[in-house]
């Protein structure tokens, strides 16, 4: 059991090297926003979801009501029904207990750590678990550090790293498929018309709900052409 914990860790260290900037950059974020470092570091440990973070820090800034916030990130975060889902099929002779630990603070990384590994124990989920949860909250608290230390114009940086991860998470995905690409730019011009006639906040929520229905048609096509050149 020892060693899967330590495989799981192994196999996603080299992650969390890549997350860590975007760790620095939530903590320098939030504190710009007006939190404390308490209450960002208590954030990243209570949610551990850095896209849904990040969404809200940006409607919190923005002054958005905490119930369109609260819908946002629901959708967002939705994928980690699928994924957990997915993952706790595998680990059915698991303890429930166990398995709600598991899920806690599996994420898109671990995730993918476990899918992708020979072992499928949740020793192994639970030490690919570990490792981006310290990773995340160490991060986070790194950018509150630097944010009392480093220029304004160096902190503000920073916010270029979110961006980043963002589109290397969607990049690969869009150069196998431009139907992908075509629904990212939809979704991002429906977003942008919708702020000229209701609340921003609430024009990420409807967009992100319409995107994500034009995806599925999207998808049903691409099915059917498989099959047709089958």
């Amino acid at each position: 059991m020892k060693k899967s914990f330590m495989t799981g860790i192994r196999l996603t260290i080299p992650i969390c090297l890549g997350i860590v900037l975007v760790g620095i950059s939530f903590g320098l974020l939030a504190m710009q926003t007006g939190f404390s470092a308490f209450q960002t570091v208590l954030m990243s440990a209570m949610v551990m979801a850095g896209s849904s973070q990040l969404m809200a820090l940006g409607m919190i800034g923005q002054g958005a009501p905490i119930i369109s916030i609260v819908i946002a990130t629901f959708f967002v975060n939705l994928r980690h029904i699928v994924m957990s889902s997915s993952a706790m099929s595998r680990l059915q002779d698991t303890p429930v207990g166990y398995r709600m630990l598991g899920a806690f603070a599996l994420c898109d990384e671990s995730f993918a750590v476990f899918s992708l590994a020979e072992e499928h124990s949740f020793a192994l989920m639970m030490g690919s678990n570990t490792a981006m949860y310290i990773t995340w909250i160490l991060s986070s608290a790194l950018g509150c550090v630097l944010n009392q230390v480093i220029p304004d114009v160096v902190a503000n940086s920073f916010g270029i790293a979110i961006y980043a991860a963002f589109l290397a998470m969607l990049l690969p995905a869009v150069n196998k498929n431009m139907r992908l690409f075509g629904l990212v730019c939809i979704t991002a011009l429906m977003n942008y018309l919708f702020q000229f006639i209701i609340p921003s906040s609430w024009a990420i929520i409807l967009s992100m709900i319409l995107g994500a229905l034009i995806g599925v048609f999207f998808v049903e096509l691409e099915e059917e052409e498989e099959a047709a050149n089958e």
